[in-house]
């Protein structure tokens, strides 16, 4: 056990000052009295570095090629932005302890019937269904994956939400075919995203999938 010559005390565990006067201890180190939690960030570490440096390399190379092909507008701006609602979003949803799937999927859809509101209001420029409504779903499927990842979550959790954010996803593509989009490769990207986790929900998930479709639609 560590002894504070100052304050007269013995002190357990393994800190290496006192926690009455900051002073250093003597003696000999004891076991830590309570055992080290260790955070989402420092499980995944590696796995958060990864992401960090795909998005950051994404922005500076869309910025970057929008600098070169100045004459097709300041689209990067969009790009950056979504790509710090994504963090933002990311970083928010995992230091919340209720159910952070629900909280995505409510913020997603809220923020796109408030974009398409102020798009109207500010004379309707198309931006809200060209780039926000695509961007934000193609944002919303990529952070229910990382979380159910992260959260080793059992597929009944997270699996409805993803049907959710697929069907969501998809009808931006209703826009681009009727021809009202000025921009479509974020229509376009969001489209691959929803079809794809269709894809692997029915490749990895099929069986769970149909129940909770069944389930959810009473079936």
């Amino acid at each position: 056990m560590q002894y504070c010559k100052q304050c007269n005390v013995s002190v357990s565990g393994a800190d290496d000052i006192c926690p009455l006067c900051q002073q250093n201890l003597t003696g000999e180190k004891e076991r830590p009295l309570y055992p080290k939690i260790q955070t989402v960030y420092k499980k995944h570490q590696l796995f958060f570095k990864l992401l960090f440096g795909g998005t950051a390399s994404a922005a500076i190379i869309s910025v970057g090629i929008n600098l070169i092909l100045s004459q097709t507008g300041f689209w990067s701006i969009y790009v950056v932005f979504g790509i710090i609602s994504f963090w933002i979003s990311l970083v928010n949803v995992l230091k919340r302890k209720d159910n952070l799937l629900k909280s995505i999927a409510v913020q997603a859809f809220v923020l796109t019937v408030l974009s398409v509101i102020l798009d109207l209001i500010m004379g309707w420029s198309n931006w809200s269904i060209d780039y926000f409504i695509p961007i934000t779903y193609s944002v919303e499927l990529i952070s229910l994956y990382i979380i159910a990842i992260v959260k080793k979550l059992p597929a009944e959790e997270y699996i409805v939400y993803i049907i959710t954010a697929v069907i969501l996803g998809i009808i931006p593509i209703i826009f681009f075919l009727s021809g009202i989009l000025s921009i479509v490769l974020p229509t376009i990207i969001c489209t691959i995203l929803s079809l794809l986790s269709i894809v692997w929900l029915s490749a990895f998930e099929g069986k769970r999938l149909i129940w909770e479709i069944k389930r959810r639609f009473h079936l």
